[in-house]
């Protein structure tokens, strides 16, 4: 499948660790039904996370017209498999596409937890201290399963080598846990096991330099996670962003990109105002 890609960065274990950004000027997609396989391995510091992800998706346009708004129109299915130090996870998603500038998502990700590393950590409240120091002195991580069930609405634009997308997700939680409250690793929060909704957004806006098959877009990243019932333990971050794509092949990967990104914490109820950095490479095919 050949589609005009201007930037893609996925980023794991970033902001909301377990998200993902998706920066495209989405062209003409191919009639007929298209496939692509896209994965990463991505990184990350404050908070320390490694993430290796592949996801495999089926994309089928619904216009036929050459207008730059609904040239990119189109239905697609995907689905993903994320392995971390902490969990494995499986889902499945589809996607709307009324014009080339939106995308709607709604999926599904059930997971198991090894145990390890604070997952499904209990707790009473949202209102106990659940950061690295007290989760290390509390103890008593467990496995057992977790999923999420979510709606991402997504809007896209380019206007010349500037591009850029804005984002929300809401997220429904839960949890095999044994206590009223858990710690989700991914997300850096504590949810309600019976149930809970959290909320993420995500806003990038890049410039682009175009070099043969090997763009390089270097810009400015926002994101922003909130549990609706407990607005203290919000996190904000605002930070940097530069993703670069290497051409058809390279590093014995197709179309490999590097994505970084440095940010700082703007809300959180144990980090703000310190740092994050995360690295991530990726293919697609």
């Amino acid at each position: 499948m050949t589609r005009t890609l201007l930037v893609s960065a996925v980023v794991v274990g970033v902001w909301v660790a377990g998200g993902s950004i998706v920066v495209r000027a989405q062209g003409p997609v191919p009639s007929g039904v298209n496939h692509e396989v896209r994965g990463q391995i991505g990184a990350s510091i404050n908070n320390a996370g490694l993430q290796n992800t592949i996801e495999l998706a089926w994309i089928k346009p619904t216009s036929g017209s050459d207008h730059p708004l609904v040239s990119g129109a189109h239905v697609a299915a995907g689905i993903t498999n994320v392995l971390t130090p902490t969990q494995v996870k499986f889902g499945g998603w589809v996607e709307y596409s009324p014009l080339s500038i939106l995308d709607v998502r709604a999926g599904i990700d059930p997971s198991g937890y090894f145990g390890t590393f604070d997952s499904l950590m209990g707790f009473g409240s949202y209102d106990e201290p659940f950061d690295p120091d007290s989760r290390k002195t509390r103890g008593g991580a467990g496995a057992g399963a977790a999923g999420r069930v979510y709606l991402s609405p997504t809007l896209k634009f380019k206007a010349g080598r500037i591009l850029g997308s804005t984002g929300a997700t809401v997220e429904w939680w839960r949890s095999s846990a044994g206590q009223p409250y858990f710690y989700e690793p991914t997300r850096d929060t504590v949810l309600r096991s019976n149930g809970d909704r959290l909320l993420t957004t995500t806003s990038v806006l890049m410039y682009q330099w175009v070099s043969g098959s090997a763009p390089l877009a270097i810009g400015a990243i926002h994101t922003l996670a909130r549990v609706d019932d407990a607005p203290g333990n919000r996190i904000q971050k605002l930070g940097a962003i530069a993703v670069k794509e290497f051409g058809a092949s390279r590093f014995r990967l197709p179309h490999p990109s590097l994505t970084m990104v440095i940010a700082r914490y703007l809300d959180d109820p144990f980090k703000k105002d310190e740092w994050s950095a995360a690295m991530a490479i990726g293919f697609r095919r």
